[in-house]
């Protein structure tokens, strides 16, 4: 039996964490204080559930309480904030599993970058920024570049700048923040989503699919979305090559989660970056369609050295929608009914927002109002319905612009 301390900053809904642990296995879950009512464990009696107020502020110390006071086995990090305080904690308690150098190769953009060419993958133009001065002999040799923080995730404090007043806006915000940051050549390509799960170094499963629009777009109105692709394609054949080569380069033997993102033009793949945890958006959702299995419960059976729930031979082509926040009062949401589910084959769907409430424009990749996700049987069909469902949501969510005073 193990002992495992999992950090899992949300609601236990966003997750459906207790649905994936091995009954004999301890788990201890730590989360914030104000998430706890949504963790019902009346009938897991191996798992223990401990809330902190202010979470992001004081986790590594009541998990360093936690790690002296009981030993553990292994420590499970599901957020992107958690990677390099659970690898941390790792070293500082021996415990198994990846440690800090192995985990700044997942959170430090500019390490992640220099490491992935050292192993020959193609990566854009990069350079860390710490003046203006540094940034702006960049952008003079480029042109059109990409600003984004070395620590950050979700496209916050990503900017895409093509003239000097974007420069020094975008600078503007990222020093206003005090975060590290590097800049990029801008890419003009296709930009794909890779997902997968490796334990002890050997790909379980690696689905890629293809954003049907820049995720960057959704700060501009756009919607976030992305269908996964036709696995007798050969677009789906090389970017799981691509992945199942550079993942298992970056961390050989390690049993993760990962979310690697790539352009792509149908000849040459260009590296863009990668996370050692799930995808964001309803990508979950649409894996555990796909999977008839959250992938949590790959990884946490993986880590537990229980044997891996089944993985499917065959199965649909799914697609996930965001659509994003745009400033104002909502007024009315659409209602999605199961009429409505059948004419659009929808099978996961989520308001994000309610009626009434006062919002402002989308800051980060997944600010969003409606969820979705639809599925089918080949690309082609999901994405035609994909698009079809964002019409029907966009002409029915509707807003009162706010004047200023």
């Amino acid at each position: 039996m193990k002992k495992i301390l999992v950090l899992h900053p949300y609601r236990e809904s966003y997750t459906d964490i207790l649905s994936c642990l091995h009954p004999e296995h301890k788990f201890t879950i730590l989360t914030d204080e104000s998430k706890l009512e949504s963790f019902d464990i009346e009938k897991n009696t191996n798992v223990k559930v401990v809330g902190i107020s202010d979470y992001q502020s004081y986790r590594e110390i009541k998990a360093e309480e936690l790690l002296r006071d009981t030993k553990y086995d292994a420590i499970i990090s599901l957020d992107e904030f958690d990677v390099l305080i659970a690898a941390k904690l790792r070293e500082k308690f021996n415990i198994k599993g990846q440690l800090l150098s192995d985990a700044l190769l997942f959170r430090d953009k500019e390490k992640m970058v220099q490491k992935v060419s050292e192993l020959g993958f193609t990566v854009p133009m990069t350079r860390k920024v710490s003046s203006y001065e540094e940034l702006q002999s960049f952008y003079n040799n480029v042109k059109d570049i990409i600003l984004k923080p070395i620590n950050g995730a979700g496209s916050v404090d990503t900017f895409r700048i093509r003239s000097e007043e974007e420069l020094r806006n975008a600078f503007g915000i990222i020093k206003k923040n005090n975060v590290e940051a590097i800049a990029q050549e801008y890419i003009s390509k296709e930009i794909y989503h890779i997902d997968g799960f490796i334990c002890k170094g050997e790909m379980i499963y690696c689905e890629p699919s293809h954003y049907i629009f820049n995720p960057l777009d959704i700060k501009e109105g756009t919607s976030a979305s992305a269908v996964s692709l036709d696995r007798d394609s050969e677009d789906y054949t090389k970017l799981v090559e691509y992945a199942s080569s550079l993942v298992s380069k970056l961390y050989p033997l390690g049993t993760f989660l990962f979310h690697l993102e790539v352009f792509y033009d149908k000849k040459e793949i260009i590296f863009l970056e990668v996370a050692c945890r799930i995808g964001g958006a309803r990508i979950r959702q649409n894996l555990q369609y796909k999977l008839s299995n959250n992938p949590l419960k790959y990884l946490i059976f993986g880590i537990c050295d229980e044997r891996l729930p089944f993985i499917p031979k065959t199965f649909l082509v799914t697609g996930w929608l965001l659509t994003a926040k745009r400033k104002g009062i909502i007024t009315e949401l659409p209602s999605c009914t199961d009429k409505i589910k059948k004419e659009y084959f929808i099978f996961d769907y989520i308001e994000y927002v309610k009626v009434g409430r006062n919002i402002d424009n989308a800051v980060h990749s997944a600010d969003a109002v409606i969820g979705l996700s639809v599925s089918g049987d080949n690309y082609k069909l999901v994405k035609d319905r994909l698009l079809s469902a964002e019409k029907w949501v966009l002409k029915n969510t509707k807003y009162k612009i706010v004047e200023r005073g």
